[in-house]
Order: structure tokens, then sequence, then C-alpha cells
């Protein structure tokens, strides 16, 4: 249930907000990144666009704090920056060459992601009176959350089927089922 403004904390909603640009920051750094591995071949450009689909909705967040008069935490958002770094080691079975394996996986996470920045949305928009924001805005990011998690789905559909092929398949050339 909507609350009025004055029982919202805005330590809460800066919490919050604080948040989800972290996360916005650190997947949008990660798709670009996989946008430019060989692997992700014809989807590329689909992850390029999302990246910077990602990094505009970042963007929004850093509006909406501000227009709310909240500060954001540099600490949040350098510790996360470090922490997408630390991930790229993980070898997930090979170490001289990027395993299969890794798009789907990555893939897999970013759905989560993307999941999870549709609720935060959604959460927003619950409060979107309280807190003066633009329901309408707020609903179509809503929905973008949703077709940015179906395009997804389908990339990582057409990978999954080279998941788990050995190198010597991967290096023929063997790219993603289709």
């Amino acid at each position: 249930m909507a609350q009025h403004a004055d029982e919202l904390d805005l330590t809460l909603v800066r919490t919050y907000i604080n948040d989800h640009i972290t996360g916005a920051s650190a997947v949008a750094q990660r798709v670009e990144r996989m946008s430019r591995n060989p692997d992700a071949g014809d989807d590329a450009p689909a992850l390029a666009r999302l990246a910077g689909e990602l990094r505009e909705e970042r963007r929004v967040h850093e509006a909406t704090a501000r227009d709310l008069g909240l500060t954001l935490s540099r600490w949040k958002h350098l510790g996360a920056a470090l922490a997408e770094r630390v991930a790229r080691l993980k070898p997930n079975g090979r170490v001289l060459h990027r395993s299969p394996l890794s798009l789907v996986l990555e893939l897999e996470i970013l759905r989560s992601g993307l999941e999870g920045k549709r609720l935060g949305w959604t959460t927003l928009r619950e409060h979107a009176d309280a807190l003066g924001l633009d329901a309408a805005r707020l609903d179509a990011l809503v929905e973008r959350s949703r077709t940015q998690a179906d395009l997804v789905e389908q990339i990582s559909a057409r990978h999954r089927g080279s998941a788990f092929a050995a190198r010597d398949e991967v290096t023929r050339g063997a790219g993603p089922a289709a």
C-alpha cells in the first residue's frame, strides 16, 4: 500500500536508490564487456544496446536522487566496480581460453539482475505519488525491464546448446546451436 510523503523515511529511499545505482553500474559494465567478447557472436550489437539502456537507466536513478535531494554514496559504487572486476577472474574450468559456459552463466546472472531491476522500478512506482515521481515514466521502465529480460532469454536460448562444448568443438567454429 502506498504511503504519504510524511510517512516515508528518505534515508531508506536513499539507500534503496543507491543500491540500484550501484547494481546498474556494475551490470552495465558487465554487459558492455560481454558485447565485446567474440563468443557473443551475432548477439553483440543487442548486448551493446542493452548496456546503453542500462547506463541510461542509471542516469534516471541519479536524476531521481537529485530531484529528491538525496546524496549518493561513492563508496558503494567503487566497491561494486571492484567486485565486478574480481568476478572476471573465475575461469569456469578454463584457464587459457574463455569457457563456452561463461557467456551462458553471465546471461543467467544478467537475467536475474534484470528481474531485480524490474522489481526496483515497481517499488518506486508504488511510492511515486508520495515521492513526487512520474508514475508513467516508472511504468515505462517496468515494461522496458520486461522487454530486456525477454531479449536476454532469447540470447541465452541461442547459446545454451554450446554451454558444455568440448574445447576442440569451440576452436573448430561450432558456434551456438540455433
